[in-house]
């Protein structure tokens, strides 16, 4: 989800301004990597968008946030969507002022919480890409994971930038910083609305993390996220009537073979005209070391 104010607001922000960037590239590129297809929508349009082709919107450094724009995003939870938001959801509202409470009151309801504790954690061996020079003894939380519990239950994620705690109203936790709620989930009418306790979206290109991001597929899957990913090629399908193509990528450093399941089309083409192998319902399709091939597909 993009939100023209927050942006506005983070840049305005003489530090700490960068981590709305950081979180949605790092968001979306954990989302390609893991072969999931994705669209930008800004707030201010879910009156006019129809969002009940999305099973997961997601809120990247919500750090200003309105309480219409909010409300607006509970309607899509309650129509059976997922909102996956990071930390501090509307800590300043949208006249820049800061709620009380630390969280938009509309937010502490759509999630669930009561907001209890907030930290500033280091960054992983060291790096200072974002953290400003350690003021006081006790400033920063070692850097640290936060461990998965219910749907996310043996998995960890890694926190940055801050860590949120909070206490449950009608939640459940799915994160922990030791014993502390660092993560909650709530069912709202037909949908789910999950709150993380900090910033997950840096852990994909800041500091990419394995773990992290096998936490992140486990969460998508739980919203009814599923890759498209048939292999170790990245797909991206467009659709017309009676006629798709598919778009394969890879992103690795060396060419590989695949085999594709073309059953239910009469006709597998590259777009370029390069021969493809068709044996039965399955094509063999070779991708360069960094390139891309798009097979178009007719019934």
């Amino acid at each position: 989800m993009v939100d023209e104010w927050n942006h506005q607001f983070c840049a305005t922000m003489r530090q700490g301004g960068d981590h709305l960037a950081f979180s949605a590239r790092g968001w979306h590129r954990i989302l390609w990597d893991a072969g999931v297809p994705v669209d930008f929508a800004e707030v201010s349009r879910l009156d006019e968008t129809d969002m009940s082709g999305y099973r997961a919107a997601i809120l990247p450094f919500p750090l200003c946030l309105g309480e219409s724009t909010v409300e607006k995003l509970a309607q899509y939870v309650r129509s059976g969507g997922n909102l996956i938001s990071e930390a501090c959801p509307g800590r300043i509202s949208q006249y820049s002022f800061a709620n009380r409470g630390e969280l938009s009151p509309a937010a502490r309801e759509l999630f669930g919480v009561r907001h209890e504790g907030l930290a500033m954690v280091r960054e992983p061996k060291g790096g200072a890409r974002w953290s400003p020079r350690e003021r006081s003894w006790g400033e920063y939380l070692d850097d640290t994971f936060l461990a998965g519990t219910g749907p996310l239950e043996d998995l960890k994620l890694r926190a940055n930038v801050y860590v949120e705690t909070f206490s449950c109203r009608d939640s459940k936790p799915v994160l922990l910083q030791g014993e502390a709620v660092a993560g909650t989930v709530r069912d709202v009418g037909k949908g789910r609305a999950w709150l993380l306790g900090t910033y997950a979206g840096h852990n994909g290109t800041a500091y990419a993390d394995e773990d992290s991001r096998a936490l992140i597929s486990k969460l998508l899957a739980a919203c009814g996220v599923i890759a498209h990913a048939p292999g170790r090629l990245l797909l991206r399908r467009r659709c017309i009537e009676g006629k798709e193509a598919w778009v394969f990528t890879n992103p690795t450093t060396s060419p590989i073979t695949q085999r594709v399941d073309v059953s239910g089309w009469s006709q597998a083409d590259d777009l370029l005209g390069e021969p493809l192998h068709r044996t039965g319902d399955a094509v063999d399709l070779t991708v360069d070391a960094l390139d891309v091939r798009v097979v178009v597909l007719q019934r």
